[in-house]
């Protein structure tokens, strides 16, 4: 059934990804290792953001975003629909 009506769906695409929504009412994402080296998303303002893991490791190193490191785990929606690049680094 859908008991869950597509949430745990989801669930699975932002962690895949590497970004998950801190809470519905944050306009905050955590970030995470992903699954995959680049993800591009083309935004409906044209813009494309772009999310790339950097090693093979499965722990993060550090994190930039616009080419500058990021303060902590998390990033902006800001970020996300002005395009800015995301770089996860693993080691």
């Amino acid at each position: 059934g859908m008991d869950d009506h597509g949430s745990l769906t989801g669930w699975y695409v932002f962690n895949a990804i590497g970004i998950y929504p801190y809470s519905p009412a944050d306009p905050q994402y955590i970030v995470s290792v992903r699954m995959f080296d680049k993800i591009e998303r083309k935004l409906g303002n044209g813009k494309i953001f772009t999310i790339n893991k950097k090693g093979r490791g499965k722990n993060m190193d550090k994190v930039t975003i616009g080419g500058k490191p990021l303060k902590g785990w998390f990033i902006d929606h800001d970020d996300l629909t002005n395009g800015k690049e995301l770089n996860i680094f693993t080691k």
